[in-house]
């Protein structure tokens, strides 16, 4: 969990910054973590920039230090990135503010906020979403909660606000369901169909994705996105249907069998193995699910299975094979180099319980 003092210290820190800078993960996660932010910070801020951090989980590169440099912002956020690089901090020569919720690193010269760096009852290990930890940050505005939702719901986690958020949305989860887990919600209910578009308006070209979010902070109401009620909202929606076509299509290649572990492998532009991956996971429950994108010489793969400790199996796996990768201990990422793929698969099967 987040103390008192530290949610304290992240709150002052928005609340006194006049030209905050964000950088924030390409899920949903990232980006309801983003927009509390930048709703909060609004009230306060001159000028704020927004900047989403695509595909490599560590802030890094040189184009974000640019981006710095031409805003001259006085404070940088960084959120729901699961690593930052030490060369980054270094060169930044204003205070940085990171919350997380991933493994814990142990960068210096950084204000580092992971609620696994304190254990809570009822919560160990503790890596709740950085979006619950944003909503209490930012005072858990009610007219804010349906983002807090859909970040949460979004990272696989059902926070203990649903039953108010029942009252205020009741359409958009269906109370008669039995919640086995956040994947009923996430695929079973209207609350789950707008995780997923606003998911997929993080997807494509750099230029369609900052437009989703420049009109993301506009959308005041989750009606206008799924029931298309606002221009703002109709815009949203078109994009996820352009991306959901090529989602369906992929999704329709998928097989299955008796054998315990389900691996497949697509070719396109877009990045869909973490969202292929849950729903082929909540579907099949008993396996360790391995959805993987070809790009140039690498096999860029999301692993998720509901009762095995994913995160040991990959680590395991990855063993005598040039790759890297991690995760939580049901939902892993990796990249694996194209001639090492064959024997990563093989020793997934290897290292999977029987």
């Amino acid at each position: 969990m987040l103390i008192d003092k530290e949610i304290k210290e992240l709150r002052d820190a928005l609340k006194t910054s006049k030209r905050p800078i964000i950088f924030f993960d390409d899920d949903t996660d990232g980006l309801s973590s983003f927009l509390l932010f930048y709703h909060y910070a609004k009230n306060y801020a001159e000028d704020i920039r927004g900047i989403i951090v695509k595909s490599s989980p560590m802030l890094s590169d040189e184009v974000y230090l640019r981006r710095i440099e031409e805003f001259q912002p006085d404070k940088v956020f960084v959120l729901d990135k699961p690593m930052v690089h030490q060369d980054f901090i270094d060169r930044v020569k204003i205070p940085i503010y990171w919350l997380d919720h991933h493994p814990l690193q142990s960068n210096t010269k950084v204000h580092y906020f992971n609620p696994l760096k304190h254990k809570a009852k009822g919560f160990e290990p503790d890596n709740r979403p950085t979006t619950y930890w944003a909503f209490k940050v930012t005072e858990e505005p009610e007219d804010l909660m349906w983002i807090a939702m859909v970040g949460c719901i979004g990272d696989w986690f059902i926070p203990e606000f649903y039953k108010k958020f029942i009252k205020a949305y009741p359409d958009l989860w269906d109370k008669k369901l039995k919640i086995r887990n956040p994947g009923t919600v996430l695929h079973e209910t209207r609350q789950g169909t707008l995780c997923r578009i606003i998911q997929f308006n993080m997807k494509g070209p750099g230029d369609e994705i900052q437009n989703s979010i420049r009109v993301m902070k506009k959308i005041k109401n989750p009606y206008d996105i799924i029931d298309k009620k606002t221009p703002e909202g109709k815009f949203i929606y078109k994009h996820f249907e352009k991306v959901n076509v090529v989602y369906e299509r992929v999704k329709a290649n998928v097989k299955t069998s008796d054998d315990k572990l389900i691996v497949f492998i697509y070719n396109d532009t877009y990045v869909l193995t973490g969202d292929l991956s849950n729903e082929i996971q909540y579907y099949n429950p008993d396996k360790l699910v391995v959805i993987c994108r070809e790009k140039i010489d690498d096999m860029i793969c999301s692993l998720r299975s509901e009762n095995l400790n994913v995160r040991e199996i990959l680590e395991k796996s990855l063993i005598g094979i040039e790759g890297h990768g991690g995760g939580h201990e049901h939902a892993c990422g990796c990249a694996v180099k194209r001639k090492d793929f064959d024997k990563f698969v093989e020793n997934l099967r290897a290292n999977t319980p029987k």
